[in-house]
């Protein structure tokens, strides 16, 4: 995930976030080797790309007129287009975009015109900056993502995905083969699991369940998928 920095001193690069429970599943399994999820904090150059924004409050004006100079032009070639006039009234309200409802098809077209106030953003008090790990968990949560856990004998390791995402589809950011060949996934959750002392215990209690391709992964969820090979 790629966050645009505007206006901060803030350490760009990729920097894993600060996750405890990994820390505790670590001593859970006994793991030689633990993969953080990580964000790449790049500088405002990189803002159209960017996944997200993470922004000193001052400049929030700046990014709505960047904006409204976009749609006005965008204007002149659709005077009467609802979507546009929408969106000019909530920029010169100094709304941002990512807070007027829209249809998925919608929000398709005003992603192709770069607009940088439809992202996710993170507004920070440069006089009151938070800990570095609290403004980068901020961020990933105001991106609308979560994680979850695989482990194997090598490794333990977060993922992070979108909110909503299926198991089907979470397999796919482990292995395109691990998608391909998906069965069955076993779940339980980073609560359930810590509760129970282990894996082994918590198939004992019942929480371990397994699921289909159609599951929702939730945040924390340690998955195993069942895959043919």
């Amino acid at each position: 995930m790629k966050i645009a920095v505007i206006g901060l001193d803030f350490p760009l690069g990729k920097k894993n976030i600060a996750d405890e429970r990994l820390d505790k599943l670590k001593d859970v399994f006994h793991s030689p080797k633990v993969t953080y999820v990580g964000i790449d904090f790049q500088d405002n150059t990189h803002i159209k790309d960017a996944d997200g924004i993470l922004c000193e409050e001052k400049s929030k004006l700046d990014l709505v007129i960047s904006d409204l100079e976009i749609i006005e032009n965008r204007l002149t070639l659709q005077p009467n287009e609802d979507l546009l006039l929408r969106c000019k009234a909530a920029l010169e309200k100094e709304a941002l975009l990512n807070e007027i409802p829209v249809t998925d098809e919608d929000k398709k077209t005003l992603i192709n015109l770069n607009l940088v106030t439809l992202k996710p953003i993170t507004f920070v008090n440069k006089e009151n900056l938070a800990s570095f790990s609290e403004v980068t968990r901020q961020v990933y949560s105001n991106c609308g993502m979560v994680s979850f856990f695989t482990v194997n004998e090598k490794e333990l390791r977060g993922w992070s995905i979108k909110k909503g995402t299926t198991i089907f589809e979470a397999a796919g950011y482990i292995h395109s083969d691990i998608q391909r060949g998906f069965i069955k996934a076993e779940v339980v959750g980073y609560e359930d699991l810590i509760k129970a002392g282990g894996l082994n215990q918590a198939k004992g209690k019942g929480s371990v369940k397994l699921e289909d391709k159609g599951y929702i992964v939730r945040d924390g969820d340690l998955i195993q998928i069942r895959f043919s090979r």
